[in-house]
């Protein structure tokens, strides 16, 4: 009965902040309360002392708009104060819209649906590298199941048999339009049978169910597909409507009288207080525990080296030869002395990107400590995966795939660009000079879509120097780096300078008089000498 009220008191409290606000998402979180309720109470490894815990289990929700119910758990850890929900949705607060990875008890920033799966993969992974036995827990709804990143990132930890995450299925069958067989009419239990999930359903108000179904460790990764009921007791209970608009101050009041609850705005039971008081010193008690079992320089040995440490340096040997710049950069990449922390991959285009590492072998269902991943033709799961390697801190993830391709992966890399996250996007066959190909793999306006980025470095070298400026600041500077470069072979430049290069745009060639300037990065560069040459000929300078 105290768990019953106290998920009912967990609900009035979502609908007050969203209610307070006048703005939010109440229906998801009042399907999903009996759920969250129970994860944290008896599953969730977590110090209400320390977010950053290493031995915390990872908790996504990847249908970010229901964050409130986030939020609340957060207040109850002791993450968040009472203004702070109070203050949802309001400008500067601690709790906007969508869950913001700067903040206390937030893993990742979710709010496009279907990230935080890919994310959830990124950490599970980092996760089997460090053989760390931390379980990943992922919330989801039926936008992000609907999401094309969505099917890719199952896809991926199928194939991966990542048995740390369970994927947890928001099964209420609404969408903003309406029910959801207005857009899809699969059996998504039979679709995740098929990719080899164990796959639980159970009744998302029956605390043994979904216990039993947090119990089954299974060998490989399992969904357990919740059936929920979007605005679950309020007067639009089932009704889409609930999805993204407050329910009213009428329908507050009759949800609070429905459960005996004080019409008190905000009202928290002393029940409900000392309910996590008590959890909060379980998860005390269990994080010494674990914490005395834990090789601690083992773990500070793998975390992330400081980007400026000189074990990252590489040689500096010049070379003249005419190369592309794609080679150059593989070349500088394989030469670092210490490599131990980086994780690559690419969309199935390791022999033409060269972004795989000479040294190590693939990450495989069967070698957890491989360093290159074969995500596959998966652009966008593969970005989003990233995201959530380089948010676990311990791996700085670089991915490669074409210039053109991005596009299929720039959600990800946007969010990337917003936490300031240490991901290294290599992207290869960068101009016009892909020539056969046709316009279809020809980039043109990618290019402004990375430089317009906020946060994103975006660095389109023309040769050996301004590669090795380029790795140089992939290595040294906090933020998510795009490295443009190559197929075609071009030539040394001799007036180029890596320190230079260091801080941006330079003068290769400087006029004390000009008539015009000739502006140019990358492969271009090359073309600039040779209409230098031109209108020096017509006495232009």
């Amino acid at each position: 009965m105290s768990d019953k009220k106290n998920i009912e008191n967990i609900r009035t409290l979502a609908v007050d902040i969203v209610q307070n606000a006048n703005s939010g998402h109440p229906g998801a979180p009042l399907g999903l309360a009996t759920f969250v309720y129970t994860l944290y109470k008896d599953y969730l490894k977590f110090d209400p002392d320390n977010d950053e815990w290493t031995g915390r289990d990872i908790f996504i929700l990847s249908n970010g708009h229901a964050c409130v119910i986030q939020y609340i758990m957060n207040y109850f850890i002791g993450y968040l104060t009472l203004d702070d929900l109070k203050n949802f949705r309001s400008l500067n607060s601690r709790t906007p819209g969508h869950p913001e990875r700067q903040f206390k008890g937030i893993e990742v920033t979710s709010g496009p649906l279907g990230q935080g799966l890919a994310n959830s993969v990124g950490f599970a992974i980092s996760l089997k590298k460090l053989d760390l036995k931390n379980m990943v827990y992922c919330v989801f709804g039926d936008g992000c199941y609907q999401e094309g990143i969505g099917q890719e990132s199952f896809s991926i930890a199928s194939n991966l048999n990542l048995d740390n995450i369970t994927f947890i299925y928001d099964y209420n069958n609404s969408t903003i339009d309406g029910p959801t067989s207005l857009s899809m009419n699969e059996n998504v239990e039979k679709r995740f049978k098929s990719l080899n999930f164990h796959v639980t359903v159970v009744d998302g108000e029956n605390i043994e169910e979904i216990k039993k179904a947090l119990n089954f460790e299974a060998r490989k990764p399992k969904v357990i597909i919740l059936q929920t009921m979007i605005g679950r007791d309020s007067i639009l209970e089932g009704n889409s409507k609930s999805h993204g608009s407050p329910i009213g101050e009428e329908g507050v009041r009759k949800l609070k009288e429905k459960y005996g609850i004080p019409q008190e705005k905000f009202y928290i039971s002393n029940q409900l207080k000392e309910e996590f008081d008590a959890i909060n010193e379980r998860k005390r008690k269990i994080t010494k525990e674990l914490d005395d079992k834990t090789n601690h320089e083992m773990i500070k040995k793998l975390k992330l080296k400081d980007l400026s440490d000189e074990s990252y340096s590489c040689n500096d040997e010049i070379t003249t030869e005419k190369l592309a710049t794609r080679k150059i950069f593989s070349n500088l990449l394989n030469d670092l002395k210490d490599k131990e922390c980086l994780i690559c991959g690419s969309a199935d285009l390791a022999s033409s990107v060269l972004c795989k590492l000479n040294e190590g072998n693939d990450f495989t269902n069967e070698n957890f400590k491989g360093n290159y991943i074969n995500f596959g033709i998966r652009e966008h799961a593969m970005c989003g995966v990233m995201t959530g390697i380089a948010s676990h801190g311990f791996y700085m993830p670089i991915c490669g795939t074409f210039l053109n391709f991005i596009a299929y992966g720039y959600p990800s890399v946007r969010l990337a660009s917003l936490d300031k996250l240490n991901t290294v996007y290599v992207l290869s066959h960068d101009s016009i000079c892909l020539g056969e190909d046709g316009p279809t793999h020809q980039p043109i306006e990618t290019l402004l879509t990375l430089r317009s980025t906020p946060n994103l470095i975006t660095m389109r070298p023309c040769d050996i120097k301004e590669c090795k400026a380029a790795l140089n600041v992939c290595l040294s500077k906090q933020g998510p780096k795009a490295v443009i470069l190559t197929r075609q072979k071009v030539p040394f430049i001799e007036h180029t300078c890596k320190s230079k290069a260091l801080k941006g745009a330079y003068y290769l060639i400087e006029h004390p008089n000009p008539d015009l300037i000739i502006m140019g990065t990358g492969s271009e560069i090359e073309l600039c000498y040779q209409v230098l040459d031109e209108l020096k000929e017509l006495n232009i300078h």
